[in-house]
């Protein structure tokens, strides 16, 4: 609700667990039936999609924005140079302690092993995994699965 207040597009049954913090929530958009683990960092501030029935477990950290290391002002790239911005489309999973880095599009269905830190696009229904993150398998392609909005939140 507090999100909500501030811009966030939260559709319903989405569910949100401990101490999710997010940045620019005016620019963030989720959809049905989405799932945000504890502890999940949620960077909207170049613009944040995430679709439906997507699941993000617990530690995900999602960014749009991070410094040059290369910039002598060690600014932050130009978002009008590159893009910052991150999509994650319907039935995307990402594992315990994902790092997801600017401008990245994660496919469908596509499902990002625990630990993996993701620093370009996967493809619908890929399984990618280490550092960086790379394709190491394939997801069935017939998902169906669509989340109710009941959650455990009592551990």
């Amino acid at each position: 609700m507090l999100y909500k207040g501030l811009g966030a597009h939260i559709a319903s049954k989405a569910v949100f667990h401990f101490r999710t913090e997010i940045r620019a929530p005016w620019s963030l958009h989720i959809g049905q039936g989405t799932i945000i683990g504890d502890n999940a960092i949620l960077d909207a501030r170049e613009g944040l999609n995430i679709g439906k029935n997507v699941n993000l477990s617990s530690n995900v950290s999602i960014y749009t924005l991070q410094h040059d290391h290369r910039d002598p002002y060690f600014g932050c790239p130009n978002p009008k140079d590159r893009k910052m911005s991150v999509e994650i489309n319907d039935r995307a999973w990402l594992g315990s302690n994902v790092i997801v880095l600017p401008g990245v599009h994660i496919g469908e269905g596509a499902v990002c092993c625990a630990g993996c830190v993701v620093t370009k696009d996967v493809e619908p229904y890929a399984v990618v995994a280490g550092i960086p993150a790379k394709k190491v398998g394939e997801r069935p392609r017939v998902l169906k699965y669509e989340f109710d909005g009941k959650s455990c939140r009592l551990y």
